[in-house]
């Protein structure tokens, strides 16, 4: 029941006993011998009740047309709170996306390098504190320039796509980090992989590209092929830095490029061939 309802309802009960009470006194009046005096007064009572029901109307209009306003008033400031929620929720989801536009590469959907440096970061000093190993992968397209020179930058821009997606689809655990590294180098962090380990997964890789079959006529091989560099380490603390199992990875991917090209070497390939 609304407010000026419970009100009016209450006041005409007030209203209805006064006038109940004072009758009931008047008619003992009369019967007791004032018999003019007190229907008089009987007339009194009941005018002046009529005469306070209809004030009572004229008060209670304007209080009823506030109550209605207020009612209004709590019905737009609900829907503006639920609009200002959804507002914020629709914030959250563009900030979100943004950021992890920021940490994307648009070409082929991998992470980018800003994110593979900060997620070796991470994992790197998890692996100092827990005692466990981490390996990165580098990995090359051979002779990309001579492609984009050969059949066109957008053919360029499908074969990185293509390599990125068939690296995605090698079986790679839900915690490694697939990034666009560089123009045409894609590199891939295993944490919690020693070398053994990332050999293995390096070289599926190297062959599901190879599967690609993907023509290249300035290739010996006459396809579209990958050179693969790998170090790993398990990192101590104020000793080893996450910069030199990137520089080893990079240096053998430099020496299996040396090497023909089409296949993988490591950081200890790397000692041997300094030795």
């Amino acid at each position: 029941m609304s407010l000026s309802r419970t009100l009016q309802t209450r006041l005409t009960l007030a209203a209805t006993a006064a006038v109940v009470v004072t009758a009931a006194v008047l008619t003992a009046m009369a019967w007791s011998g004032t018999q003019g005096l007190a229907g008089a007064a009987i007339v009194l009572v009941l005018l002046s009740a009529l005469l306070s029901w209809l004030l009572l109307g004229q008060l209670l209009r304007p209080l009823g047309a506030l109550e209605s306003e207020l009612q209004n008033l709590q019905s737009e400031r609900k829907q503006l709170v639920e609009e200002r929620d959804d507002a914020r929720v629709h914030l959250e989801e563009m900030e979100k996306t943004l950021a992890r536009v920021g940490l994307e590469d648009a070409l082929t959907g991998l992470a980018n390098r800003r994110q593979f440096e900060r997620g070796l970061l991470e994992e790197f000093n998890r692996a100092a504190r827990t005692n466990l190993s981490l390996a990165v992968i580098m990995i090359d397209i051979d002779l990309f320039d001579e492609y984009n020179a050969a059949y066109g930058r957008m053919a360029g821009d499908k074969v990185l796509r293509r390599v990125g997606s068939a690296i995605r689809d090698t079986n790679v655990r839900p915690e490694d980090l697939l990034s666009r590294f560089g123009t045409q180098e894609i590199a891939v962090l295993l944490p919690g992989s020693k070398l053994e380990g990332a050999l293995i997964v390096a070289e599926r890789i190297r062959k599901s590209i190879e599967q690609l079959d993907i023509t290249h006529s300035a290739s010996p091989t006459g396809r579209v092929t990958i050179s693969i560099g790998i170090a790993s380490v398990t990192p101590q603390r104020q000793v080893d830095e996450p910069e030199t199992v990137l520089r080893e990875s990079e240096q053998a991917l430099a020496l299996a490029k040396a090497s023909g090209r089409d296949c993988i070497r490591t950081a200890e390939d790397l000692v041997k061939a300094q030795a």
